[in-house]
């Protein structure tokens, strides 16, 4: 008869006590006792339901943050589950200790340029779009209404509940897997930058695989079907809408990984534009110099624009100053609206007043991050002409303002002046030497005679000798990713049995796109409304 393992160590076991009778009592003991301890399970289930929550509770704590910092439960929280009041405390402290030991998490992951940049924004906390959400739902006390000059940041009601039915979706409890997954990724991209083993130029691909691949699992997820069975999930439903609110959140979650990640071309741009700061109205032919307190209003927004931290926000930021500008010189044109020689001066002018911190990392940020397709809706359009204007800033002589060359290069060498004193010390030969490139750009014997171009002029001789001239700071590129893109054709073709009810959303956003550069270029003049 054949023996098995576990059979022999028995009967040897068996065999042994039957001959050894005086060690009986203290053997069989011992191994009754080792045999209960076999029998009672490893944890109660108490203790199992206490280590679910606290598990739950840290997922829930990671979700509602932001990745640079959390949005900590107050007690009250606590108070409306049936939870034994020694697992409260317990949650209680676990939430202290996750919250603490997050801080040493975002130090270690965080590379050193993010932490800078995070540094030089000493004033501006950012903003989430929870927190948006949350603001917006909070009253304000009666002595703070009309306190605040500058409204929030209008959030596309539709957008805002699918990115709340996300946020539910991903606190549910049967959500681990895909909340596991979401934190895997992070934590890969952030022990990337910390490495600086990878181009960040990529990280875009990598971003918008992840999301595809992501999307794959909703799809498939049983909770997902639940949810949508019950129609838990109305807005969140729509592909495009699902995928908008994933990369919004994921993108929060990696924005101190990612984002300022050259921090020099960061100093140098607003060092250049701080250098330019002297010009007025006059030296862009800007006309509408009548309401001051309008003109501020637009730059403050601007300089709101690096403490979003999706770029679907800042985006959104953009195309709300773009607006707000579009408005304040249609009002001054009476009612007409303004086309590209009176928007892109309008627009140069509240850059150089505004010269919002980490502009470069936030145009690369951009251009990495957001979803090519939605670089060609109207947001994208109005980003061009942000890319456009700083194109033009980095090239700009006196040769393109209502100035002479004297007063271009007196002025440009008392703002540098200033800036240089301003300044630490580390930086003063930096400073130098984008001075001395700046008063080198023309020679001296420019001719003072010769009539000033027009912005535009400048623009388009700027690009168009641009092989010839240093290397822009600025580019316009689409991130290298092998997505579906939308294009201007797409529907050229089509006959209206092919339109589909889901070809709306894409057939409005072509024509709202079409309709600016329309109105960009004065082929449409509207009438007053």
């Amino acid at each position: 008869m054949l023996s098995l393992p576990w059979n022999r160590l028995r009967t040897a076991a068996t065999t042994k006590e039957e001959r050894s009778p005086t060690s009986s009592s203290s053997s069989s003991t011992l191994l009754s006792e080792f045999r209960e301890s076999a029998e009672r399970p490893l944890l109660s289930t108490e203790r199992r339901d206490e280590l679910l929550q606290l598990a739950r509770a840290k997922r829930i704590a990671w979700v509602e943050g932001t990745g640079t910092g959390r949005r900590r439960r107050g007690s009250d929280s606590f108070k409306t589950s049936n939870v034994p009041s020694h697992v409260i405390e317990l949650m209680k402290c676990a939430d202290d200790v996750v919250h603490f030991m997050d801080t040493f998490d975002v130090v270690a992951t965080h590379p050193p340029v993010a932490r800078d940049a995070a540094s030089a924004s000493s004033n501006a906390s950012t903003i989430s779009i929870l927190q948006e959400i949350v603001a917006q739902s909070e009253v304000p006390p009666k002595d703070a209404v009309g306190c605040t000059d500058l409204p929030p940041l209008r959030l596309d009601p539709t957008f805002q509940r699918a990115y709340n039915q996300l946020l539910d979706v991903l606190r549910h409890p049967d959500a681990a897997d895909l909340v596991h997954s979401i934190q895997g990724f992070v934590k890969s991209m952030h022990e990337a930058s910390s490495r600086k083993s990878s181009n960040p130029s990529n990280g875009g691909e990598k971003v918008h695989n992840f999301i595809a691949h992501f999307l794959h699992l909703m799809q498939l997820s049983p909770l997902i079907k639940k949810l949508e069975q019950q129609e838990a999930l109305p807005d969140l439903r729509d592909q495009g809408m699902r995928r908008e609110t994933l990369e919004a959140f994921l993108m929060e979650k990696l924005h101190g990984a990612v984002f300022g990640a050259r921090p020099q071309e960061d100093a140098n741009l607003s060092a250049r534009i701080a250098s330019l700061g002297f010009l007025s109205f006059q030296h862009l032919d800007i006309t509408a110099t009548s309401d001051l307190a309008r003109w501020t209003l637009i730059q403050a927004r601007l300089m709101e624009l690096p403490r979003y931290l999706s770029p679907r926000r800042q985006m959104a930021c953009i195309l709300q100053v773009c607006h707000d500008l579009t408005h304040l010189l249609k009002d001054h044109l009476g009612g007409k609206y303004p086309g590209a020689d009176e928007f892109l001066p309008a627009l140069i002018y509240t850059i150089l007043k505004a010269n919002p911190p980490h502009l470069h990392s936030t145009v690369e940020y951009i251009q990495t991050y957001r979803h090519p397709s939605k670089l060609l809706s109207e947001p994208g359009y109005f980003f061009t002409h942000l890319v456009s204007s700083l194109s033009f800033l980095d090239h700009l002589d006196d040769s393109g303002l209502s100035i002479s060359a004297e007063e271009f290069h007196d002025g440009l060498k008392a703002s540098t002046r200033d800036l240089h004193a301003a300044m630490p010390s580390t930086g003063r030969m930096e400073a130098n030497d984008s001075a001395a490139q700046d008063t080198d750009s023309c020679p001296n014997d420019c001719s003072l005679d010769t009539a000033p171009l027009s912005v535009l002029d400048v623009w388009n001789r700027r690009r168009k000798a641009i092989a010839t001239h240093t290397s822009p700071l600025f580019t316009f590129r689409w991130p290298s990713v092998d997505v579906p893109t939308t294009t201007t054709d797409s529907f050229m073709t089509a006959t209206p049995n092919d339109l589909r009810l889901t070809d709306v959303p894409d057939l409005l956003a072509q024509y709202k796109l079409l309709h600016v550069i329309c109105q960009q270029h004065g082929f449409v003049q509207p009438k007053n409304i």
